[in-house]
């Protein structure tokens, strides 16, 4: 116990050293913002043969020496010799914008934690209790950069809460502009068409629902433990010694944010945030190159109405997207609510309503803005900045770019790391691709399957005895599908089962299965007649239906059904009377019915040898088409009857119980009759 007490009064003394921490001060020295794409050279001059690489504008760069004299090239201006990326070479001084660095630009401070042994450093992660999961990334961070600071945050909700807590609608998207990307989606039916491919639009035009392995992974903090995720996890307050106006500037180096600088940090000191977290936050939200957001311009683009329905001319900025709902105009609405109608009020008032609505919140990460999990959150869970579930891992990569570029990456930042219960071993992204492994067409014999539908996956289809295979035939609901088991299929016996599979974009599999059964054998002069003859005459559908038992009336109706028949039941007897007819069964609005009762109204559609015919189901007496003759019915065959509503087609069709051609008061006898049980309505 001794020990352990001695171990904590390390830590807390850790702690006390790294708030009083020395400042070293070094001379002065020059950077530089590339102001283009800058190609480095080799030599001061444009030689093809001398490019060493090319660096990305709006990078920060060392400059080494100033005012090389130009061997050619660079048209009016020298060159300065720089180092970017390991590499030292020359860039020519039209494209740097030079910022001088004053004299006292203070170098990383040396923290206790740099101090520690890698035994101590071990216990320190076990006196924070981070799991073993955890502790592999946290090793390797500290060996790269020891001055980092690494607090362990219990979270208020378990993993499995968590997750559920943000499965929901609303709370976490995922921007898709490919099909590459349409594995990361939410494939539930409330978000996607199986059998149309098409992903339900949630915000904007390029924003969908994440689906669950997605959030996982985003959420997990493991796979953020590494060089530029960490900074989703950095304490979120003003610490003017490395947060200057210089490394804001690094940020947001375009001329649409040029004259900002000023006012992030005026935020910053009246605040007490940090600027680089606003600059970042800025530019995730509204890019680098602004737009109605910042140019002023939004409440025109808009069509923003005052109380009296006036219009609103004046302008109008919100640089963080604050209530930014539905798209951009909700922004400029909730900028014009506000009275932000310069750009100081747009980036200082709302960093206070940042502040006061998340970081007072506890919610004082990116990590937390977007995972409202801290134990110490005095807001739901459903409190977040953003929907985007890439939000905090954007915003890091920013940060951490910064910091690199300006030379304080080695500062001992604090990063609030979350720790759940529950937590998997480990967590992925899913498979890049498309998802859809549907099938739109599955063809045996050249006629589709009984009852097609692309989310069932067993058939059965019936052929002759002498039949020795089938020829299969497919179409995928998305062209990048791939499917195993088309062709012709030798059958092995009486019943043969034929696996169909279809691979997605992304690799998942979906297995249709078809049971091919031989018809039993039939002796006789037709049977030999027909025997190997693919010509041999064929069922016709209306002959189908009556050779099966059924009756047909006005061409069209198919009746002789008995009350509480069944769609299996139908489907058998008619694929029985003809193994070469396809028979598909839908309800009175078309959608593909598999199972159940047959009711009036129901369609069957007999498809035989690329002829097909559709037949509209009636059952008499059954007017209101729930496959039962109630009191229901009754009212309705008397509304007829007294033209208050009237019945048609295949309803019309089920009143004329007596079968004459008309709708009387003889048949609402029958119904009557049928209903106090004195005689039943006949369906032949």
């Amino acid at each position: 116990m001794k020990k352990k007490r001695m171990i904590n009064s390390l830590f807390t003394l850790i702690f006390a050293t790294i708030i009083f921490l020395n400042y070293i001060p070094v001379s002065a020295s020059t950077l530089a913002l590339t102001t283009a794409n800058v190609v480095l050279r080799s030599g001061p001059n444009t030689s093809k043969s001398n490019e060493i690489e090319t660096i990305p504008k709006g990078t920060t760069v060392t400059v080494i020496e100033q005012h090389v004299a130009s061997e050619y090239g660079c048209v009016g201006s020298d060159w300065s010799k720089i180092s970017y990326n390991g590499n030292t070479g020359y860039a020519c001084n039209n494209f740097l914008d030079h910022i001088e660095v004053s004299e006292g630009t203070t170098t990383p401070p040396t923290s206790d934690m740099a101090k520690m042994t890698d035994e101590e450093f071990e216990a320190y992660l076990t006196s924070q209790n981070f799991p073993e999961t955890y502790k592999v990334y946290l090793r390797k961070l500290h060996k790269t950069h020891p001055s980092w600071v690494f607090v362990a945050v219990k979270t208020k909700y378990n993993w499995s809460d968590a997750i559920k807590n943000q499965n929901v609608s609303g709370r976490s998207y995922y921007q898709s502009t490919s099909t590459s990307s349409q594995g990361y989606l939410s494939t539930d039916d409330a978000y996607y068409n199986w059998e149309t491919d098409k992903f339900k639009v949630m915000e904007g035009s390029t924003w969908y629902q994440a689906n669950v392995q997605t959030i996982e992974y985003y959420m997990d903090p493991r796979n953020f433990l590494n060089e530029s995720g960490i900074f989703m996890f950095e304490k979120l307050t003003y610490n003017p010694s490395f947060h200057t106006s210089d490394v804001v500037k690094n940020i947001i180096p375009t001329a649409t944010f040029s004259d900002l600088i000023p006012y992030f940090m005026k935020a910053a000191d009246t605040y007490n945030v940090s600027p680089v977290y606003l600059a970042a936050k800025s530019r995730q939200e509204v890019g680098l190159n602004g737009g109605v957001a910042t140019d002023g311009t939004g409440a025109t683009y808009c069509g923003v109405k005052d109380d009296k329905g006036n219009k609103v001319t004046k302008t109008l900025y919100n640089f963080y997207a604050i209530g930014a709902n539905k798209g951009v105009c909700d922004g400029i609405r909730y900028a014009y609510n506000k009275g932000w109608d310069t750009k100081e009020k747009a980036i200082v008032e709302g960093a206070g309503w940042i502040v006061n609505g998340y970081i007072n919140a506890f919610q004082d990460t990116t990590y937390f803005q977007k995972w409202n999990t801290s134990i110490k959150a005095t807001k739901a869970i459903y409190h977040q900045y953003a929907t985007d579930v890439r939000y905090a891992a954007s915003t890091a990569t920013t940060t951490k770019n910064t910091y690199n570029n300006m030379g304080l990456i080695e500062y001992p930042y604090v990063f609030d790391i979350p720790i759940y219960e529950g937590i998997p071993n480990s967590t992925s992204l899913p498979n890049q691709g498309n998802p859809n492994n549907y099938l739109k067409q599955l063809e045996v014999n050249g006629a589709s399957v009984t009852n097609f539908d692309g989310s069932n996956t067993s058939y059965t289809v019936y052929v002759p005895f002498s039949a020795t295979n089938v020829d299969i035939k497919t179409a995928t609901v998305n062209s990048n599908a791939k499917v195993n088991g088309n062709g012709k299929v030798n059958l092995t016996g009486e019943t043969t089962n034929i696996n169909i599979v279809v691979t997605a974009q992304n690799g998942n599999t979906r297995t249709y299965t078809v049971k091919v059964i031989k018809l039993p054998e039939v002796t006789g002069d037709k049977e030999d007649e027909n025997e190997g003859n693919e010509d041999a005459e064929v069922l016709t559908a209306d002959e189908t239906v009556i050779s099966a038992g059924y009756k047909i009336s006005d061409n069209t109706y198919l009746y002789n059904l008995s009350l509480g028949s069944t769609v299996e039941g139908i489907i058998s007897k008619l694929q029985k009377a003809n193994p070469y007819a396809s028979i598909n069964l839908t309800d009175s609005n078309n959608k593909t019915k598999t199972s159940g009762s047959i009711v009036t109204g129901d369609k069957i559609i007999i498809n035989v040898k690329g002829l097909s015919k559709t037949y509209a189901i009636v059952i008499y007496g059954d007017l209101n088409g729930d496959g039962e003759i109630t009191v229901v019915d009754l009212g309705k065959l008397q509304k007829h009857l007294l033209k208050t509503s009237t019945l048609s087609g295949a309803y019309a069709k089920a009143a004329d119980t007596d079968k004459n051609g008309s709708i009387t008061v003889v048949d609402l006898g029958k119904v009557q009759k049928h209903l106090l049980k004195i005689s039943n309505i006949s369906q032949s």
